[in-house]
């Protein structure tokens, strides 16, 4: 606000406006309405994340007392009703983005498929239903969320169908088994099949485009694959056998994304791609100059290549414009 007013005292110092006009901005900037638009979604999406954990702690806490049979007929009815409702209150299905005309249709359907989740989980954990087969149990969700995305133009739902495939794939990683060691980055086969994942995305991304439909979901699929590729390619390069041929996979990467953080005038991704190439370029040289017998020489190299390299990317995030334009 002071800024604004500065600005107003010398708009009105060098003659661009009059006084009444001065006062008019003022009383405008005073009475205008404020925006609770993302506020309240957020509110609202962190109400059904709540309803529905709050909903599984209920059951679980009384499951003596309920029984099985209707808790599974609570939780299926209310998915039913959710589906229902989203159906028979949302807009015709279109290849563009759909405006909806209900608030509460996004939320409802999430909502919905947190349930069938739910469902299908406790299922699974009291009758077993799937077996051994633990990947159909994954990739019914993950198919039914892409149709409901598709339909309903959804993005959270969308976010939800690229976390199951990447579940379905074997791409599943917790802060507790990183912090434990137990993650599987160190294994060839994971890293390799994390960057097919990641390219499928591109793919996706890409072939969708291609027939318009849904344009707007190419950034959805874009930042999932950016991730999976990049730390993929730096878990292959951090490995002590063939890191090497994940050199040409990273600057590939960087060229690639850096091309589609300009298409689309992203900040976003040219972000992560300075971070993520600042993380293997860094290791790269400081490998080469260690495996060469560098010694005390390393540390004041470190030192001025980190105070150099950090001024760097000060400055290419400073003229970012000038990195995205075409």
């Amino acid at each position: 606000m002071p800024e604004r007013k500065f600005i107003l005292n010398t708009l009105l110092t060098d003659g661009i406006i009059s006084t009444e006009n001065k006062e008019k901005l003022e009383n405008y900037e005073q009475t205008k309405l404020f925006s609770l638009f993302w506020e309240v979604k957020t509110v609202l999406y962190l109400g059904v994340l709540l309803f529905s954990a709050g909903a599984g702690l209920i059951i679980y806490l009384n499951i003596d007392s309920i029984g099985h049979i209707s808790i599974i007929s609570l939780i299926g009815l209310a998915c039913t009703a959710c589906f229902y409702i989203t159906f028979k209150k949302s807009e015709p299905f279109s290849f563009n983005e759909i405006i909806s005309t209900s608030p509460w249709n996004d939320y409802i359907l999430l909502l919905g498929c947190l349930l069938f989740l739910s469902l299908e989980t406790y299922l699974q954990v009291q009758y077993t239903i799937f077996g051994t087969q633990y990947g159909t149990a994954t990739i019914i969700p993950t198919l039914l969320f892409f149709l409901l995305a598709y339909r309903f133009d959804h993005k959270g739902v969308l976010s939800m169908a690229v976390t199951g495939l990447a579940g379905w794939a074997g791409i599943a990683v917790t802060p507790r088994a990183v912090l434990d060691g137990l993650d599987n980055f160190t294994d060839h086969s994971y890293i390799w099949t994390a960057l097919g994942l990641g390219c499928f995305l591109n793919a996706l991304a890409i072939g969708f485009q291609r027939i318009n439909l849904k344009n707007h979901f190419a950034f959805t699929y874009l930042n999932f694959a950016i991730h999976i590729l990049f730390i993929a390619t730096l878990s292959g390069l951090f490995l002590e056998t063939n890191h090497l041929v994940f050199i040409p996979v990273l600057f590939v990467l960087a060229g690639v994304y850096y091309f589609q953080a300009r298409k689309l005038e992203s900040y976003y991704f040219l972000l992560f791609i300075l971070i993520y190439l600042y993380i293997g370029v860094t290791y790269i040289i400081f490998y080469l100059m260690f495996k060469t017998g560098a010694g005390f020489e390393l540390v004041y190299f470190g030192f001025f290549y980190f105070i150099g390299s950090c001024a760097m990317a000060v400055y290419l995030i400073k003229n970012h414009k000038s990195l995205l334009k075409i």
